[in-house]
C-alpha cells in the first residue's frame, strides 16, 4: 500500500485500523476488550491474517505482546478498555518499556460526546498513558484512525523500540469514512560519530584492562557476533545487565557476564578494570537504595567512557568498534565461544542445581527460555550456560508476573520452537491467568515452577539490609504457605497439563517427557 492511501466510501474507522494495521506488518494483537471496542472486535473476528489472542487479565495482554515483539523484533498490538483496563496492563508495559521492547496499544475510550458525562468508567486515559508511553496520540475522527495507527507503528519502532498508545473514542472506530494508512518511513537511529569510536577504540588497544557493559541487541546477532570479535582481538571483558531484553545463549556463544545489582559483587568484578565502556544502556546502580553503599556501582579510580546510549544505533557502533580495532585471528575467537558441557543427572531431594542439570540435558536446540524464576531458580542459570543453543528472556523491569505472559508471546510468535518458562511461584500468582490463553492457543510452552512457597527475593533483602529479629522463620508477609499453592491442580483447571515432583528423579522424567512431545504443560518443582 505504499502507492497512497486507499478508501472507500462504507469503510469504518475500525476496518482501516485493521488494514492499516496489515500493510504495516502489525499480524498479532493480544486482547481484553471491552464495550468501547466492539467495532474493534468484529473487525479483527473478520481478518484472519492478524492472530487475535483472548487474555483474560490486561497484564497478561501487554506481558504477551512484550514477548512476541522480542522474538518478532516489531510490534505486536494490545486492545484494552479505558483507563482501567490500561492501569491493569501497566505493570508489563513498565517491563516492556525497560526493555526497549516495540509495542502499540489500541485502547478503548468513550465517544467524544459521551466522554464530559462522567460515566463510571471514565478516567484521565491521556494522562495515565502518558506515565508509562513514549508516545501517545488520540485519534478524532474516523478519517484519521488509519493515519494514527501507521505513526503508531512508526513511533512503536524508533529509538530503538518504544510504548505506542493509540487512544480510539468509540465513535471513531463505528462511523464510516476511514482511510487504510500508508506505511511511514522508519526513523533513522541516533549514529555515533568516528572521532568517539576511534577514541573508544584507542582505549581498548591501550593495553589498560577494560569491561565493557552492554545490553539490548549487542546480546544477539550481528550485535553479539562484533562483541566477540572485539573481546577475541582487545581482550576486553564483555558484561551486560543483569536483567535483558533477550540474549542469544549456550555452545558456540560467547557468553556475557551478568553484572548483580546488589552492589559489592558488581563492585570487586569491576574493581579488577583501568575502564568500563558503556554502550547502549547506563551506569551500573544498586537495584535499590542502601544505607550504607553508595547507589552507583563504578569503582574509585575506573574510568567511564559512555559511548551510546539505549537509542543509539548499537549494532552499529559494535560493529564500527570491531572494524576500528581490526579483526581478530579465528583462533582467539574460538577461545572465547561456549563450549557444549552436560551435566550428570541427580538423584534425592530437588533442586536448582539438580533443575538446571535436567534442562542442559533435555532442552532442545533453539529452545526460549522465559526466565522470572528469581531467587528459588538461581542455580539453573551457569548451568543452562553449556547447554545448546538457544535464548533467554528476562524480567527487564522487575515488575513480578512477566514470566507466563512473555512465555505465552513468544510460543505465538516463534510456533515451531519450544519455550520453557522458568517461574517463581510467587510472581506466577500475579499473572496465572496466561495460563487459560496458553492452554487456548495450545502453545508448546513448559513451565516449570520453582515452589519454594515465599518471596524469596525479600528473604535475601532482610539479609542484605541487616535487619534483625527474624531468625530462622519467613515473616508471614512473605510467606506463601498455609494453604501451600497446588500449581499442578491449577494448571489442569486452566487446561494445562500439571505434575507434582519433590525429587531431581522424578523431575528428571518428567521434564525430558515434556521436552519430547509439544503441548502445554507445568511442572510443579517444590524445592
Amino acid at each position: 500500500m505504499s502507492g497512497g492511501n486507499q478508501t472507500r466510501g462504507d469503510m469504518t474507522g475500525a476496518q482501516s485500523l485493521l488494514g492499516t494495521m496489515m500493510a504495516c506488518g502489525v499480524d498479532a494483537c493480544f486482547a481484553n476488550p471491552g464495550t468501547s471496542e466492539l467495532h474493534l472486535v468484529a473487525a479483527l473476528q473478520t481478518e484472519e491474517r492478524v492472530r487475535s489472542v483472548l487474555c483474560l487479565f490486561e497484564g497478561v495482554a501487554t506481558g504477551a505482546a512484550d514477548g512476541y515483539s522480542r522474538m518478532k523484533g516489531k510490534p505486536a498490538a494490545t486492545l484494552l478498555h479505558l483507563g482501567p483496563g490500561m492501569a491493569n496492563g501497566w505493570a508489563n508495559l513498565h517491563n516492556a518499556k525497560k526493555a526497549k521492547t516495540p509495542l502499540i496499544n489500541l485502547v478503548g475510550e468513550h465517544a467524544t460526546w459521551h466522554l464530559p458525562l462522567g460515566a463510571s468508567l471514565t478516567s484521565d486515559l491521556e494522562g495515565l498513558s502518558a506515565s508509562i508511553s513514549d508516545w501517545t496520540k488520540v485519534t478524532k475522527t474516523s478519517s484519521d484512525v488509519g493515519a494514527d495507527m501507521a505513526e503508531a507503528y512508526q513511533k512503536s519502532m524508533a529509538k530503538g523500540g518504544q510504548i505506542a498508545t493509540l487512544i480510539l473514542p468509540a465513535n471513531t472506530t463505528w462511523e464510516t469514512g476511514g482511510v487504510v494508512g500508508s506505511p511511514l518511513p522508519p526513523e533513522p537511529l541516533n549514529q555515533i560519530s568516528s572521532a568517539e569510536i576511534e577514541k573508544a577504540a584507542a582505549i581498548l588497544t591501550s593495553g589498560r584492562r577494560v569491561a565493557i557493559l552492554t545490553t539490548g541487541p549487542s546480546l544477539v546477532g550481528e550485535g553479539r557476533e562484533a562483541c566477540t570479535r572485539i573481546a577475541a582481538k582487545t581482550g576486553a571483558k564483555m558484561f551486560c545487565n543483569g536483567l535483558n531484553r533477550q540474549m542469544e545463549r549456550g555452545a558456540g556463544r560467547m557468553e556475557f557476564t551478568r553484572l548483580s545489582g546488589w552492589g559489592q559483587v558488581t563492585l570487586e568484578v569491576l574493581a579488577k578494570f583501568d575502564d568500563l565502556i558503556i554502550v547502549g544502556t547506563g551506569l551500573p546502580v544498586l537495584s535499590f537504595a542502601h544505607p550504607e553503599f553508595e547507589s552507583v556501582l563504578v569503582p574509585e579510580g575506573v574510568e567511564v567512557t559512555k559511548l551510546a546510549s539505549a537509542e543509539d544505533d548499537v549494532t552499529g557502533v559494535f560493529v564500527a568498534l570491531s572494524d576500528a580495532v581490526g579483526a581478530p585471528a579465528e583462533s582467539d575467537v574460538e577461545k572465547l565461544l561456549t563450549k557444549r558441557t552436560e551435566y550428570d543427572l541427580v538423584t534425592g531431594p530437588l533442586t536448582a542445581d539438580a533443575i538446571g542439570r535436567a534442562i542442559n540435558k533435555f532442552m532442545p536446540e533453539g529452545a526460549i527460555i522465559s526466565d522470572e524464576s528469581g531467587t528459588g531458580g538461581a542455580g539453573h542459570y551457569p548451568i543452562t550456560g553449556g547447554a545448546i543453543p538457544h535464548d533467554i528472556l528476562f524480567l527487564t523491569g522487575g515488575s513480578i508476573g512477566q514470566g507466563l505472559p512473555v512465555a505465552l508471546g513468544a510460543a505465538i510468535a516463534c510456533p515451531d520452537r519450544k519455550v520453557i518458562n522458568l517461574q517463581a511461584d510467587g510472581s506466577a500468582m500475579y499473572t496465572l491467568q496466561a495460563l487459560w490463553s496458553i492452554a487456548r492457543e495450545k502453545c508448546d510452552v513448559t513451565v516449570v515452577m520453582f515452589s519454594n512457597r515465599q518471596y524469596g527475593i525479600l528473604m535475601r533483602s532482610l539479609g542484605q539490609y541487616g535487619i534483625s529479629g527474624l531468625p530462622n522463620r519467613v515473616p508471614d508477609l512473605f510467606d506463601l504457605s498455609n494453604p501451600d499453592l497446588q500449581w499442578a491442580k491449577l494448571a489442569e483447571g486452566m487446561g494445562v497439563e500439571g505434575h507434582t515432583c519433590d525429587t531431581a528423579e522424578d523431575f528428571n522424567r518428567i521434564f525430558e517427557d515434556c521436552m519430547g512431545r509439544k503441548g502445554p504443560q507445568l511442572i510443579d518443582a517444590v524445592i
